[in-house]
């Protein structure tokens, strides 16, 4: 049986959770940790905005700073997320790992199994996986959550967990959103669109396509039970043992280096 190292919920500003990423996938790739599952939450709120998106274009600044909304660029791909009630998590791993499959769809099936079985472990009963939908280019925004892809978690049809993976170097790593409060308004108040009436069909469109758990099943959802009940699915679907640690010296010290590339204006507007 595998041994992975999970590292528990801490919160951090948006580029330093993503310095911390990197510098996580950096240690695997040169042997120095075993494969990691990690959560973590942001403070300030962040939007982070897909690798291959153009910032100014898409996203209006002056509303980020009036509504103290951090935002930062991913390494991964896909649209624009509003990180605010929620709990994220990544996973680093080997593509070589047995476990993981070479197809980016079948991993990322493979995830979203382990963590759908940590949701029905919490008594959230969620919709069967499937392999997603299209949607016509004149209904999708900027925002990530208007758009289901291939095997990501809905309850009610709703997208609640919306993920990105990257693969570089022979490492994987794959992020993503547990949603538990989905909030429209401020999506749209820092998602840039052509006139309010277009601002208006897109909130409804989004409603219609993604929502958060607690909004869909009428509750409150206790963050910390809910991290040990997706440990516990994870562990279960991936047949592995998650042993806790935190992050060590050099993951820290390089994700402290990292984080100045992350919070500058030359990164979050390259494109």
């Amino acid at each position: 049986m595998q041994k992975w190292r999970v590292i528990k919920n801490k919160t951090y500003d948006g580029s330093m959770n993503m310095a911390i990423d990197e510098a996580i996938t950096i240690s695997y790739k040169e042997g120095r940790c075993k494969p990691t599952l990690r959560f973590y939450s942001w403070n300030p709120s962040c939007l982070t905005i897909g690798y291959f998106q153009k910032f100014e274009s898409e996203v209006d600044i002056k509303k980020c700073k009036e509504l103290n909304i951090d935002c930062v660029r991913r390494v991964t791909g896909g649209r624009a997320v509003l990180h605010q009630n929620e709990l994220t998590y990544s996973i680093i791993v080997g593509e070589d790992n047995e476990l993981m499959d070479k197809s980016i769809n079948s991993s990322y099936k493979f995830i979203s199994e382990g963590i759908a079985n940590g949701l029905k472990l919490e008594g959230i009963e969620v919709d069967d996986l499937s392999k997603g939908e299209k949607i016509s280019r004149e209904k999708l925004s900027a925002a990530c959550f208007n758009a289901h892809a291939s095997y990501e978690i809905t309850i009610n049809d709703k997208k609640v967990v919306g993920s990105a993976q990257h693969r570089n170097d022979g490492v994987i790593l794959q992020h993503g959103s547990i949603v538990l409060n989905f909030n429209i308004d401020d999506l749209y108040e820092i998602i840039k669109t052509k006139s309010p009436e277009i601002k208006e069909r897109a909130k409804k469109f989004t409603l219609s396509k993604a929502s958060g758990i607690e909004n869909e099943i009428g509750r409150k959802i206790d963050i910390n039970s809910l991290e040990k009940s997706i440990v516990r699915g994870m562990a279960k679907t991936f047949n592995v043992e998650f042993e806790e640690e935190e992050l060590t010296d050099y993951e820290l010290d390089l994700a402290k280096c990292l984080y100045s590339k992350y919070s500058s204006d030359e990164y979050t507007n390259k494109r």
